[in-house]
């Protein structure tokens, strides 16, 4: 009997045999599962805590990763690793808490902000330092291109957290509204504005209850006009929003995760009721969203109540999900800026020592690349070996009148050294007991067990380290045991 090893969907019945409970450090594969990546730690470490970042690439086809702190702002030295402080005249800065530096590209320039201190402005053509952004811009918390508007969100002052504003035409450092293009919108409904991002010929604006899109329209008088999308459903968590195309974005609402303005349910009776079974519902509105744009898999990271920031992912292409016990800090897509020859005898003592594949992104400038910083405040790739995972199938009952002996497995898999064990049941509901974990024979590939059960549950376990591309079953040596 072949009993698959299925999606994760921990909210489904443990007898659906379509479903798993229990996945950790496997990423989705069209036939199965694949491995998962620990991370590999490229910098030094930032003076704190990193509360927001990005990449740029300049007009000599180099790429810099920008970081913010709490107090400072930096780039990457990707000659020696270090950071070097960046900020301009404003600094010390002060992000409130619970609150993070949002990172905009405007042409040439990169417009950096919180809502506690004046909008910075890095040139990325020239590097330098940062500066306050000329033309007296209101403070606000987020921001985003539509065409060519600099959108901010959240206003500081009355009512400001209701408020979209944006710059004149093609110029942010013009802000007086009426000339220019430049104008504001304060929204009468749909609650604070938690974030937004631009789309061809128009803006989205994404409320705790409420969405609208904001249409490029001169004819009209105005420049921008506003159409209510959805009237009363949002997201509790700003930075949950992640946008992967036109039209296309995902987010955490009240009552679990969705995909678009008309709220496209893709946790629905497969992960909603686990996940705000884990988070810590205290920590809910600082859920952060970030897409791995080499895996196709938006990630959330979220605290639990015991106080660990754990990973729950949504791979969008093939419409299933997946989790990590690995500890991230900040999340952020970036480019790899390279790195040379010299460059490795920074980060390793010997060629021996190298743990990445010389065809790895890391060394060559300019792949897609998803990176997190460390508890140690180091910036690091997800391209490290393979993570150890654990693959749990259903329960499944493999003969519908009578318990079932197992005398073995097989495991469709191109791992090795992995172990396999089965849980097994007297009936739905009973005490899961669990075998031994067996070793595959080296000659066979058959797993040798000796359980008796109604049910039967397998987890293979797959060590740290090994190279290995797909599981996708188990291939069950049973025949029935004569009791009904």
């Amino acid at each position: 009997m072949i009993i698959p090893f299925p999606p994760f969907e921990p909210d489904k019945s443990p007898y659906e045999a379509a479903s798993s409970h229990n996945v950790v450090n496997a990423m989705p594969v069209a036939n199965g599962w694949g491995p998962m990546p620990d991370v590999s730690v490229i910098t030094q470490a930032l003076a704190s805590e990193c509360l927001g970042a990005t990449y740029v690439r300049t007009a000599a086809g180099n790429y810099e990763v920008i970081a913010g702190t709490r107090t400072a702002l930096y780039r990457l030295n990707t000659t020696d690793y270090t950071w070097t402080d960046i900020s301009g005249p404003s600094a010390p800065y002060n992000v409130p808490a619970n609150d993070f530096w949002t990172m905009t590209r405007f042409g040439d320039q990169l417009v950096i902000h919180n809502l506690s201190d004046a909008i910075q402005v890095y040139d990325v053509g020239s590097g330098g330092v940062c500066a306050n952004l000329a033309g007296s811009p209101p403070k606000a918390k987020y921001s985003w291109v539509a065409g060519d508007f600099l959108v901010l969100g959240y206003i500081e002052g009355t009512a400001g957290e209701k408020t979209v504003r944006w710059c004149g035409q093609n110029n942010i450092e013009f802000w007086t509204i009426g000339k220019q293009g430049a104008d504001s919108q304060e929204l009468p409904e749909g609650d604070e504005v938690m974030g937004g991002f631009g789309e061809q010929g128009g803006f989205y604006v994404i409320q705790r209850a409420g969405m609208q899109y904001f249409p490029f329209s001169p004819a009209s008088g105005f420049t921008f006009t506003r159409q209510v999308l959805n009237p009363k459903q949002g997201t509790l968590a700003p930075r949950s929003i992640v946008s992967i195309g036109p039209g296309v974005f995902f987010y955490l609402s009240e009552d679990g995760f969705f995909g678009g303005v008309d709220r496209k349910p893709i946790g629905a009776e497969r992960v909603d009721r686990w996940f705000l079974d884990q988070i810590d519902q205290t920590y809910l509105p600082d859920v952060q969203g970030a897409a791995d744009p080499f895996e196709k898999i938006v990630w959330w990271r979220y605290r639990t109540p015991g106080g660990s920031y754990n990973r729950l992912g949504y791979d969008w292409q093939l419409d299933r999900w997946c989790t990590t016990d690995l500890q991230v800090g900040e999340m952020v897509a970036l480019a790899t800026p390279g790195i040379t020859w010299d460059g490795l005898d920074l980060l390793y003592a010997t060629i021996d020592a190298v743990d990445e594949p010389y065809d790895s992104r890391v060394f060559t400038g300019g792949r897609p690349t998803f990176a997190t910083f460390t508890t140690d405040n180091k910036l690091a790739y997800f391209t490290g070996t393979n993570l150890a995972a654990t693959l749990d199938t259903a329960e499944i009952e493999i003969d519908g009148l009578t318990r079932a002996f197992v005398s073995g497995a097989r495991v469709i898999t191109d791992a090795t050294g992995f172990t396999l064990q089965d849980g097994v049941q007297d009936f739905h509901g009973g005490t899961l007991t669990w075998s031994t974990a067996n070793n595959a024979n080296s000659r066979t590939g058959l797993v040798p067990f000796r359980s008796d059960g109604r049910l039967h549950k397998f987890r293979l376990a797959i060590p740290a380290g090994t190279a290995w591309s797909v599981a996708s079953a188990v291939n069950v040596n049973a025949q029935p045991s004569g009791e009904q």
